[in-house]
C-alpha cells in the first residue's frame, strides 16, 4: 500500500532534516573551534551580571564588534565567551578560541618556513568569532603589539566579532593593549568589568 503525504508533512520532514544538518554542522564548527573541552559543556545560568553581559554580547553578534571582557578570575568570562561561540556555531558560523600565548607561539612556529605567518594570520582573521583569552599573559612586546594591532584592524575592518578576555582592571588593560586597538574597542561593543564573586569559590 502506497503512503501518501500531504504538505504540511512534507515540510515538516524538511524541517527536520534541516535542523539535522544545522545540529550536525555545529557540532563539527565547535569541535574545530579549539574551546577548551570543559568550556564546551552545558553550564546552569550564571547570576544576574553574567546574564546581563550575555545579553549584552547577543545583541552585538555579526556587527562587527570588539568586545574586552575584563575581571577577576573565576568570573566566569571564557565560559560566556564559549557560550557566544555556541550562538555562532548553530547559526552556521565558525567561531575560533585561542590564548594570547597560543596565538604569538603560532606566529613563532611560522619561522621555520613551513607556513607562512601570513598563512597563521588569516587563519585568526577568517572566523566569524574570534576569542582570544589570557592577554594578561602575553609580554607587551613591541613584536607582540604590532601582531596583536595587526590582527584586531583587520578583523575590525572585515567587520568580523572578536572577544578580548584578561584578568586585569579596565585601566590597566586599556593602558597594555595600545590606543589604536582600544579606541576599536570602544567605537565597536567596549569594555565589560566582570566584578562579581568568583564562581570557583564555594
Amino acid at each position: 500500500m502506497s503512503q501518501s503525504f500531504d504538505q504540511a508533512d512534507i515540510d515538516r520532514r524538511v524541517a527536520e532534516v534541516a535542523a539535522r544538518e544545522r545540529r550536525i554542522l555545529a557540532h563539527k564548527l565547535m569541535e574545530k573551534s579549539n574551546l577548551p573541552y570543559r568550556h564546551r559543556q552545558p553550564v546552569e545560568p550564571r547570576g544576574e551580571g553574567w546574564l546581563s553581559l550575555l545579553a549584552r554580547v547577543e545583541a552585538k553578534a555579526h556587527s562587527g564588534f570588539i568586545i574586552a571582557l575584563c575581571g577577576s578570575r573565576g568570573t566566569g568570562k571564557t565560559q560566556l565567551a564559549a557560550t557566544i561561540a555556541k550562538t555562532y556555531a548553530g547559526a552556521g558560523k565558525a567561531p575560533l578560541y585561542a590564548t594570547a600565548m597560543g596565538f604569538f607561539l603560532d606566529i613563532k612556529e611560522s619561522f621555520d618556513g613551513k607556513r607562512s605567518e601570513k598563512a597563521v594570520l588569516d587563519a585568526y582573521c577568517g572566523p566569524s568569532l574570534l576569542i582570544l583569552d589570557e592577554l594578561q599573559e602575553r609580554g607587551e612586546t613591541a613584536w607582540e603589539d604590532r601582531l596583536l594591532t595587526h590582527l584586531i584592524d583587520r578583523r575590525y575592518g572585515a567587520m568580523r566579532d572578536t572577544l578580548l578576555i584578561t584578568n586585569q582592571n579596565q585601566t590597566t588593560f586599556l593602558d597594555a593593549i595600545g590606543n589604536s586597538v582600544a579606541s576599536r574597542i570602544v567605537e565597536t561593543g567596549g569594555v565589560a568589568f566582570c566584578d562579581w564573586p568568583s564562581y570557583r569559590v564555594k
